[in-house]
């Protein structure tokens, strides 16, 4: 069952029923969802109950649980450099797996969830630079996003910026449990620099402060100072003293945590 909230004019944040979000985002003349959760449900039939414009889908990176729901719309886009992952997660071992943690959570999965055949997305043809990031703008009415390339979770990983509710979508280049340990997640030190030069970019190009986030694993808005004190935080000595943790994989996987906030940054200390 999909939940939904309307956290900004035009902006629903959806989450699905494995707890993955995505976010509708409406202009006057058209709409696009980022990213399409599990695929263990109809998100096209439940998008359609919220909106009546025209509806693209735009897809933040290529892991499965952002990307199988797209099977219920076909026609997608993201960056060209994530279509080897989307190739990979589409697959049958990424499904089973997906099928038995549906089933673990008791979440019912449709009958041709192993068999449907999905359409590659179309990639995104970026038009310009924001700073040293690719990227493009998409003119919604009365809504302007711009699509940024910025590597780190995957090297196609994209974020949005909704200049006119000085919003940023971080797809999964930044939630506060941050995952960059993937085999093609960037280095974390190269993440960190992206996610900070961004930022930095973002502001002086606009002339004023980044307010909010919306997460990909996270129901609520952000507070923009939350995702640079996290930054901050997770500087060189942190990352160098970052005791090691067991994903049951041959990474070399290390993790930092910091409480009351919640904050987890697990990377792969051997990727440099």
């Amino acid at each position: 069952m999909f939940r939904a909230k309307k956290v900004f004019p035009g902006v629903t944040h959806i989450s699905d029923a494995m707890g993955v979000s995505m976010t509708l985002i409406e202009g006057t003349e058209r709409a696009i969802l980022f990213d399409t959760g599990y695929g263990t449900e109809n998100v096209k039939d439940f998008v359609q109950t919220l909106t009546g414009k025209p509806v693209s889908v735009l897809l933040s990176h290529g892991h499965h649980d952002h990307i199988l729901g797209v099977r219920w719309f076909g026609k997608s886009s993201m960056c060209s450099e994530d279509l080897d992952e989307f190739r990979l997660r589409t697959g049958s071992l990424q499904r089973t797996k997906v099928a038995k943690q549906a089933e673990q959570k008791c979440v019912p999965i449709p009958e041709d969830f192993m068999s449907v055949i999905f359409t590659e997305p179309e990639a995104i043809i970026f038009e310009d630079f924001s700073g040293r990031f690719e990227q493009k703008t998409e003119d919604l009415g009365q809504m302007h996003i711009q699509v940024i390339h910025v590597p780190g979770h995957t090297p196609g990983s994209i974020v949005l910026y909704l200049k006119e509710l000085r919003l940023l979508l971080t797809g999964d280049d930044w939630n506060p449990c941050t995952w960059i340990w993937f085999p093609s997640s960037l280095p974390v030190h190269r993440w960190r620099e992206n996610m900070k030069e961004l930022i930095h970019t973002l502001e002086k190009e606009h002339g004023q402060e980044i307010l909010y986030v919306l997460c990909s694993h996270q129901p609520k808005v952000r507070d923009a100072k939350e995702l640079k004190a996290f930054l901050e935080y997770m500087d060189d000595e942190r990352l160098e003293s970052a005791p090691a943790v067991d994903m049951g994989v041959p990474i070399e996987t290390h993790e930092i945590r910091k409480e009351p906030e919640g904050w987890t940054l697990l990377f792969d200390k051997g990727k440099k």
